[in-house]
Protein backbone atom coordinates (compact mmCIF):
# COMPACT_ATOMS: atom_id res chain seq x y z
CA UNK A 1 0.00 0.00 0.00
CA UNK A 2 1.40 3.86 -0.93
CA UNK A 3 1.86 5.88 1.98
CA UNK A 4 0.64 9.26 2.18
CA UNK A 5 1.14 12.22 4.51
CA UNK A 6 -2.32 13.29 4.29
CA UNK A 7 -6.20 12.66 2.92
CA UNK A 8 -5.62 15.11 0.76
CA UNK A 9 -2.68 13.18 -0.90
CA UNK A 10 -4.13 9.93 -0.69
CA UNK A 11 -7.34 11.52 -2.41
CA UNK A 12 -4.78 13.24 -5.01
CA UNK A 13 -3.25 9.99 -6.11
CA UNK A 14 -6.70 8.32 -6.57
CA UNK A 15 -7.64 11.22 -8.64
CA UNK A 16 -4.88 10.39 -10.53
CA UNK A 17 -5.47 6.70 -11.12
CA UNK A 18 -9.18 7.34 -11.74
CA UNK A 19 -10.43 9.96 -13.91
CA UNK A 20 -13.01 8.34 -15.98
CA UNK A 21 -15.63 5.64 -15.26
CA UNK A 22 -17.04 4.14 -18.61
CA UNK A 23 -20.84 3.71 -18.75
CA UNK A 24 -21.57 0.13 -19.22
CA UNK A 25 -25.23 0.73 -17.92
CA UNK A 26 -27.60 0.84 -21.15
CA UNK A 27 -31.73 1.65 -20.79
CA UNK A 28 -33.84 1.70 -24.43
CA UNK A 29 -33.08 1.12 -27.74
CA UNK A 30 -32.26 3.64 -31.10
CA UNK A 31 -31.21 6.98 -30.96
CA UNK A 32 -33.46 7.79 -27.65
CA UNK A 33 -31.72 5.02 -25.48
CA UNK A 34 -28.98 5.93 -23.77
CA UNK A 35 -26.19 4.55 -21.17
CA UNK A 36 -24.81 5.20 -18.29
CA UNK A 37 -22.33 4.90 -15.38
CA UNK A 38 -24.02 2.83 -12.04
CA UNK A 39 -22.52 2.40 -9.09
CA UNK A 40 -20.68 -1.44 -9.44
CA UNK A 41 -18.98 0.18 -12.00
CA UNK A 42 -17.89 3.02 -9.76
CA UNK A 43 -16.53 0.94 -7.12
CA UNK A 44 -15.18 -2.16 -9.60
CA UNK A 45 -12.99 1.21 -11.18
CA UNK A 46 -12.23 3.10 -7.48
CA UNK A 47 -12.02 0.03 -5.03
CA UNK A 48 -8.79 -0.87 -6.19
CA UNK A 49 -7.01 2.89 -6.12
CA UNK A 50 -8.66 3.55 -2.63
CA UNK A 51 -7.43 0.45 -1.25
CA UNK A 52 -3.54 1.09 -2.71
CA UNK A 53 -3.61 4.81 -0.98
CA UNK A 54 -5.72 4.00 2.04
CA UNK A 55 -8.77 5.64 2.09
CA UNK A 56 -11.85 4.15 3.35
CA UNK A 57 -15.49 4.86 2.96
CA UNK A 58 -18.34 4.29 5.12
CA UNK A 59 -21.88 5.90 6.34
CA UNK A 60 -22.19 8.28 9.32
CA UNK A 61 -25.62 9.57 9.27
CA UNK A 62 -28.52 9.51 7.35
CA UNK A 63 -32.06 12.29 7.72
CA UNK A 64 -35.27 11.65 6.43
CA UNK A 65 -36.25 15.02 5.06
CA UNK A 66 -40.35 13.41 3.47
CA UNK A 67 -41.71 10.38 2.98
CA UNK A 68 -44.92 10.95 0.98
CA UNK A 69 -47.39 8.42 -0.50
CA UNK A 70 -49.40 8.96 -3.76
CA UNK A 71 -51.43 6.96 -5.66
CA UNK A 72 -50.92 6.20 -9.35
CA UNK A 73 -53.18 6.38 -12.17
CA UNK A 74 -53.74 3.01 -12.04
CA UNK A 75 -55.00 3.05 -8.52
CA UNK A 76 -51.69 1.29 -7.81
CA UNK A 77 -49.88 2.87 -4.24
CA UNK A 78 -46.21 3.92 -4.60
CA UNK A 79 -44.28 6.49 -2.13
CA UNK A 80 -41.13 8.60 -2.68
CA UNK A 81 -38.38 9.19 -0.03
CA UNK A 82 -36.06 11.97 0.22
CA UNK A 83 -33.40 12.58 2.70
CA UNK A 84 -29.96 13.16 3.15
CA UNK A 85 -26.56 11.19 3.53
CA UNK A 86 -23.81 11.43 5.46
CA UNK A 87 -20.64 9.37 4.12
CA UNK A 88 -16.88 9.42 5.51
CA UNK A 89 -14.00 9.30 3.71
CA UNK A 90 -11.21 8.36 6.15
CA UNK A 91 -7.39 8.43 5.34
CA UNK A 92 -5.86 5.31 7.03
CA UNK A 93 -2.48 6.38 7.68
CA UNK A 94 -3.05 9.85 9.57
CA UNK A 95 -6.51 9.27 10.71
CA UNK A 96 -7.79 12.19 8.84
CA UNK A 97 -11.40 12.18 8.04
CA UNK A 98 -13.99 14.05 5.48
CA UNK A 99 -17.55 14.17 5.70
CA UNK A 100 -19.46 14.00 2.42
CA UNK A 101 -23.60 14.91 2.21
CA UNK A 102 -25.22 13.73 -0.30
CA UNK A 103 -28.91 14.03 -1.00
CA UNK A 104 -31.17 10.98 -1.56
CA UNK A 105 -34.08 10.38 -3.67
CA UNK A 106 -35.81 7.46 -4.83
CA UNK A 107 -39.67 6.53 -5.43
CA UNK A 108 -41.01 2.83 -5.45
CA UNK A 109 -44.18 0.99 -5.56
CA UNK A 110 -42.71 -1.71 -3.58
CA UNK A 111 -40.03 -1.28 -0.41
CA UNK A 112 -37.36 0.00 -2.32
CA UNK A 113 -37.37 3.16 -1.81
CA UNK A 114 -35.15 3.68 0.74
CA UNK A 115 -32.90 1.34 -0.63
CA UNK A 116 -32.76 3.02 -4.33
CA UNK A 117 -31.91 5.96 -2.45
CA UNK A 118 -29.06 4.90 -0.72
CA UNK A 119 -27.62 3.59 -4.11
CA UNK A 120 -27.68 6.49 -5.72
CA UNK A 121 -26.56 8.90 -2.53
CA UNK A 122 -23.04 6.06 -2.24
CA UNK A 123 -22.96 6.61 -5.87
CA UNK A 124 -22.90 10.28 -5.92
CA UNK A 125 -20.88 10.73 -3.09
CA UNK A 126 -17.77 8.58 -4.39
CA UNK A 127 -18.10 10.71 -7.77
CA UNK A 128 -18.16 14.28 -5.85
CA UNK A 129 -15.01 13.04 -3.46
CA UNK A 130 -13.10 11.98 -6.06
CA UNK A 131 -14.07 14.09 -9.33
CA UNK A 132 -15.18 11.31 -11.66
CA UNK A 133 -16.37 12.13 -14.70
CA UNK A 134 -18.56 10.12 -16.85
CA UNK A 135 -19.51 11.60 -19.86
CA UNK A 136 -22.69 13.60 -18.44
CA UNK A 137 -22.83 17.41 -19.41
CA UNK A 138 -26.24 18.92 -17.64
CA UNK A 139 -25.18 21.96 -19.39
CA UNK A 140 -25.55 20.63 -22.94
CA UNK A 141 -29.11 19.22 -21.95
CA UNK A 142 -29.98 22.60 -20.85
CA UNK A 143 -29.10 24.36 -24.28
CA UNK A 144 -30.88 21.78 -25.92
CA UNK A 145 -34.50 22.94 -24.88
CA UNK A 146 -34.08 26.10 -26.90
CA UNK A 147 -33.32 24.26 -29.89
CA UNK A 148 -35.66 21.15 -29.60
CA UNK A 149 -37.34 18.76 -27.68
CA UNK A 150 -34.51 16.59 -27.47
CA UNK A 151 -34.49 17.27 -23.54
CA UNK A 152 -38.19 16.24 -23.06
CA UNK A 153 -37.33 12.74 -24.92
CA UNK A 154 -34.56 11.99 -22.74
CA UNK A 155 -36.59 12.97 -19.63
CA UNK A 156 -38.96 10.29 -20.86
CA UNK A 157 -36.41 7.60 -21.39
CA UNK A 158 -35.01 7.90 -17.73
CA UNK A 159 -38.48 7.99 -16.16
CA UNK A 160 -39.19 4.72 -18.39
CA UNK A 161 -36.14 3.37 -17.06
CA UNK A 162 -36.69 3.97 -13.40
CA UNK A 163 -40.24 1.96 -13.38
CA UNK A 164 -39.86 -1.08 -11.65
CA UNK A 165 -42.83 -3.08 -12.37
CA UNK A 166 -45.41 -3.34 -15.04
CA UNK A 167 -47.94 -0.80 -13.79
CA UNK A 168 -45.74 1.97 -13.11
CA UNK A 169 -44.20 1.24 -16.77
CA UNK A 170 -47.80 1.89 -18.24
CA UNK A 171 -48.86 4.30 -15.99
CA UNK A 172 -45.47 6.37 -17.28
CA UNK A 173 -46.02 5.86 -21.00
CA UNK A 174 -49.70 6.88 -20.54
CA UNK A 175 -48.24 10.17 -18.79
CA UNK A 176 -45.67 10.52 -21.48
CA UNK A 177 -48.18 9.95 -24.87
CA UNK A 178 -50.78 12.43 -22.96
CA UNK A 179 -47.76 14.97 -22.01
CA UNK A 180 -48.62 18.36 -24.43
CA UNK A 181 -45.70 20.37 -23.48
CA UNK A 182 -43.45 17.93 -25.42
CA UNK A 183 -44.86 17.78 -28.61
CA UNK A 184 -43.95 14.45 -29.31
CA UNK A 185 -43.41 13.93 -32.78
CA UNK A 186 -45.18 9.88 -34.01
CA UNK A 187 -41.32 8.84 -34.56
CA UNK A 188 -40.45 10.25 -31.18
CA UNK A 189 -43.35 8.32 -29.47
CA UNK A 190 -42.55 4.83 -31.65
CA UNK A 191 -38.95 5.32 -30.11
CA UNK A 192 -40.19 5.90 -26.84
CA UNK A 193 -42.74 2.86 -27.07
CA UNK A 194 -39.63 0.72 -28.09
CA UNK A 195 -38.10 2.14 -24.88
CA UNK A 196 -40.98 0.85 -23.02
CA UNK A 197 -40.95 -2.89 -24.46
CA UNK A 198 -37.27 -2.99 -23.87
CA UNK A 199 -38.09 -2.17 -20.14
CA UNK A 200 -41.13 -4.27 -19.69
CA UNK A 201 -38.83 -6.99 -21.11
CA UNK A 202 -36.30 -6.53 -18.66
CA UNK A 203 -38.92 -6.48 -16.14
CA UNK A 204 -40.28 -9.35 -16.78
Amino acid sequence: MSKHESLSAAQLAVMKDVGYVQKKGKVGTGKYGYTYAGEAELIAQLRPSMIEHGIVMYPVGSDIHSTEGYTTNNGNRASLFLGVRDFAFEHVDSGEIRIVKVFSEASDGGDKRAAKAMTLAKKYALREFFLIETGDDPDAVIQSRDKDNSYYVGRAVTALSKCSNKEELDEMMEKIQSYDSAKFSDDQLEDLSSVYKTKLQEIG
